[in-house]
């Protein structure tokens, strides 16, 4: 496991970087400021280059509330920290299931995602009538959309992306699994290679990159599977 601070002190080694350090994340000048910020910028990037990270991925809970078909991330529960959702990025679509609160778990049953404009052709014109939800969608705001609204308290589950992490103090420690660490450190030696027009740099980091990224990909990744025949 490596920390901030260490991973900013292994770009600098890696590099050949002059002296010491950096002994903190935070008051850097010069150097050691930019190693500091490559790491930070490596890690939110390679967050970002996938939206389907297993180690991203995470599952909520929220009670509906009577004739309320919305909900922000933000009304929503994570089953793991117990807290209200602060970091999200998206919805798994297919993931959702739905029971009304009062039968219990027994009860649950899946959610059929529908695309935001056949949901508001479907459900956001007219008079609607408060039933047992059977779709869901996400909204131009982000919210997920519960069609029909409910007409009692329904506990509805899923899963969610999880917002990039932001290292920020010595001690943070990236979310992926450790072993594939040193990764960042790779991609952020490319950023030092730019910026010093280091060829030599570059092309280590390509050269090391692949090594830890294919085998991240192959454990941290939906495994492809063949679609249904075309014919």
């Amino acid at each position: 496991m490596s920390t901030y601070l260490q991973l900013s002190s292994q770009l600098r080694q890696e590099v050949e970087g002059a002296g010491t350090g950096p002994t903190a994340v935070t008051s850097q000048t010069g150097v050691l400021a930019r190693y500091v910020t490559w790491i930070a910028d490596a890690w939110t990037e390679l967050q970002q280059d996938r939206d389907d990270w297993f180690w991203m991925r995470k599952s909520f809970t929220v009670n509906t509330t009577s004739s309320d078909g919305d909900y922000a991330y933000t009304d929503c529960t994570d089953t793991v920290s117990l807290a209200a959702i602060s970091r999200w990025s998206r919805w798994y679509k297919h993931s959702f299931k739905c029971y009304l609160t009062a039968s219990g778990v027994g009860a649950e049953y899946p959610l059929r995602w529908v695309e935001w404009e056949n949901f508001r052709y479907r459900y956001r014109y007219g008079t609607q009538t408060d039933s047992s939800p059977r779709h869901v969608s996400m909204d131009p705001t982000l919210k997920f959309v519960l069609g029909p609204e409910p007409d009692a308290v329904y506990t509805v589950t899923g899963d969610y992306q999880i917002g990039p992490q932001t290292l920020a103090a010595d001690a943070d420690e990236p979310e992926m699994p450790s072993r594939f660490h040193k990764l960042i450190v790779y991609e952020a030696m490319i950023k030092y290679g730019m910026n010093s027009v280091a060829p030599e740099i570059l092309n280590r980091a390509a050269m090391e990159a692949p090594k830890l990224r294919s085998p991240l990909m192959r454990m941290q990744l939906p495994a492809l599977c063949a679609g249904p025949s075309l014919a």
